[in-house]
């Protein structure tokens, strides 16, 4: 999903027709087309398969991952895998604060590793993307983003003016003998998909698509076959908790589609403040440091004691989470756990984690041989997110 400014002005009637979904998938022309023109209703457009190679980048507000892969008839290679820092305060909660300071390291990053690839994707996470199942009157599809924005606007107190839906029909349900669809609306951001534009422009890249993680977690999910990896049953829960610095994104997939997800506003900068503070290292040497002396299975060190009351918090976070999804229907259950992310990490968290919520959890170990990759083959955790961005379906 990318937009760009209409000359006609005409940019609200034209968002309205828009799906979400095309535009994720759609070549940057065919955006130009669709907002370019006065159209009352906007037609799906279908354009031929072709070979694209793409530079990926997974914008986070402590770390950017940055690959380069190409994606082609169920075909996936990856060339490049990259991480760098983020500036400081440049992406907070998922939206560019900095990005003239950004479009800089940037562009040095891909001057440095000789990309050359113009066609670029993006993904990122923020809790002011909107997620929710919604029922509403089963209705013709042209009559649809009509009905869920009337819905929508019922349970949510926002002005979706500023928002581009997509809208995925889930099933179908009798309710007081009459059929209703139930439907999950995803709300981007209008503002958010801008800066992320205009990031890739001043890069002098083409601005391709526009992801989030949770979607691109599924796509890599099920190009990878993950569920036979780790013997998991077709229909099983698996929740992929993705425990980055400033957010821990709890993702929960049944039958290898997204069934509810959430976001947790704590994350590993927690940690770090505190040992900091505590322990006297620097910033620079943060992430040896909790390797060497942070276990959550050793000894009660003082440090120890602290990280694992965070730890603590985060899982009884999470643990209400999955009691929420439980409860909201009696056929929910978590079968799997995986976690992924920099506080994964942790020493004796995966043990740890498992035992406090009584789930079988495991550090994602999965590696390149699920596709064709250009290095040694080792665990690709920190990848996942932006690997399953370059995968267009």
């Amino acid at each position: 999903m990318f937009i760009k400014k209409s000359e006609d002005h005409n940019d609200q009637d034209l968002k309205k027709g828009f799906d979400f979904k095309e535009l994720m998938n759609m070549d940057l022309e065919n955006v130009k087309t669709k907002f370019s023109k006065k159209l009352s209703k906007m037609n799906k457009i279908s354009t031929p398969e072709k070979k694209r190679k793409v530079v990926a980048f997974d914008m986070g507000s402590s770390t950017i991952k940055i690959v380069v892969g190409t994606y082609y008839k169920n075909d996936l290679s990856i060339d490049k895998y990259i991480t760098i820092k983020t500036p400081k305060d440049a992406i907070i909660d998922g939206e560019i604060k900095k990005s003239d300071e950004l479009a800089m390291k940037l562009g040095e990053v891909l001057k440095k590793n000789g990309i050359k690839t113009k066609d670029a994707t993006c993904t990122t996470n923020s809790t002011l993307i909107i997620n929710r199942e919604i029922l509403i009157p089963k209705v013709e599809e042209e009559e649809m983003d009509t009905v869920v924005r009337y819905e929508i606007q019922q349970y949510l107190p926002i002005n979706l003016e500023d928002y581009i839906l997509q809208v995925t029909i889930l099933g179908e349900e009798i309710v007081d003998e009459t059929t209703k669809l139930n439907v999950r609306v995803i709300a981007y951001p209008e503002k958010i998909a801008r800066g992320y534009y205009n990031l890739l422009l001043k890069l002098d890249l083409k601005p391709y698509a526009l992801d989030v993680n949770y979607n691109a977690v599924n796509k890599f999910m099920n190009f990878t076959g993950i569920n036979s990896e780790f013997e998991y049953k077709s229909k099983d829960s698996v929740a992929f908790i993705d425990m980055g610095a400033s957010f821990i994104d709890v993702n929960i997939y049944k039958d290898g589609q997204l069934d509810f997800t959430r976001i947790i506003k704590d994350g590993g900068n927690d940690i770090d403040e505190i040992l900091l503070r505590r322990s006297g290292v620097k910033a620079s040497e943060i992430e040896d440091f909790k390797i060497r002396n942070i276990n959550l299975k050793g000894e009660l060190d003082p440090l120890n004691i602290q990280v694992k009351d965070i730890v603590d918090d985060w899982i009884e976070k999470i643990e209400k989470i999955i009691q929420f999804y439980k409860n909201r229907n009696i056929e929910n259950q978590i079968d799997k756990i995986i976690i992924f992310g920099g506080s994964s990490k942790l020493n004796g968290m995966e043990s740890y984690m498992a035992e406090k919520l009584g789930i079988k959890t495991k550090i994602n170990g999965i590696t390149k041989i699920a596709f064709k990759s250009n290095d040694d083959g080792k665990p690709i955790d920190d990848f996942i997110n932006v690997i399953g961005s370059v995968i267009r379906i």
